[in-house]
């Protein structure tokens, strides 16, 4: 499985003959010039509705036919707003099997509208198994004690998280999701794209050293195998 990462919170995974991408943000994204037009999903999974996890939904769907899997609010947006039947609403504790892998929506701690303010549903995350690995996409989160219960499930290979502080939690949130997760690898997220965001990646890579986790952070636009 591949991961490419294109900053922000946005990232696709490949894996076999499947594509997934996930909260699409690229036209305001500091850190990528990718054109959304040249990206052709299978699947795009959105965690919630605010603008830098959600703006370029409508682009991505204006060149390719992916399967949409989000809240009920957001599936809704995008079919009666967009014209995209293709979706999968998932409200969290809800789950699904597709032929590429299982999917779960987690609980996130955090708000959620669309660009005009409306509201956007829960904010929440992902768990999703696809071949044998287990990854976790927090979500913009700050820690919850039920995290714990997610390990109690999945034994988590990734862990991907926000670290940019402010809107989500930071550094030591991020840390403290991990004790309870314990992910054999941790993917920072949300971090360096404004000012507020601005992140000490030597402080998340000693800190979570220290604790005995390991990291992988990810220059925008690059890929590796997980």
């Amino acid at each position: 499985m591949d991961l490419t990462y294109f900053g922000h919170s946005t990232f696709q995974l490949r894996t076999g003959d499947t594509t997934l991408l996930f909260d699409p943000f690229f036209a305001e994204n500091p850190h990528t010039e990718t054109d959304p037009a040249t990206l052709d999903p299978d699947v795009l999974l959105i965690t919630h509705a605010h603008f830098d996890h959600f703006s370029d939904t409508e682009a991505v769907l204006a060149h390719s036919s992916p399967l949409v899997i989000s809240n009920f609010e957001i599936t809704q947006h995008v079919q009666q707003e967009f014209g995209h039947d293709a979706i999968q609403p998932l409200n969290e504790g809800g789950s699904q099997d597709f032929e590429w892998g299982y999917v779960e929506a987690t609980h996130a701690r955090h708000s959620s509208s669309f660009p005009d303010g409306s509201y956007g549903g829960m904010a929440g995350g992902f768990v999703l198994q696809v071949d044998d690995t287990v990854i976790y996409n927090t979500g913009d989160t700050a820690p919850f004690a039920e995290m714990k219960w997610i390990s109690d499930l999945w034994e988590v290979d990734v862990m991907l998280a926000p670290i940019g502080d402010v809107f989500t939690m930071g550094i030591y949130g991020a840390l403290h999701t991990a004790e309870m997760i314990d992910p054999d690898l941790v993917v920072p997220l949300h971090y360096d794209t404004f000012p507020p965001l601005e992140t000490d990646l030597d402080a998340f890579e000693d800190a979570f050293a220290d604790a005995g986790y390991s990291t992988r952070v990810f220059g925008a636009g690059e890929t590796a195998a997980l």
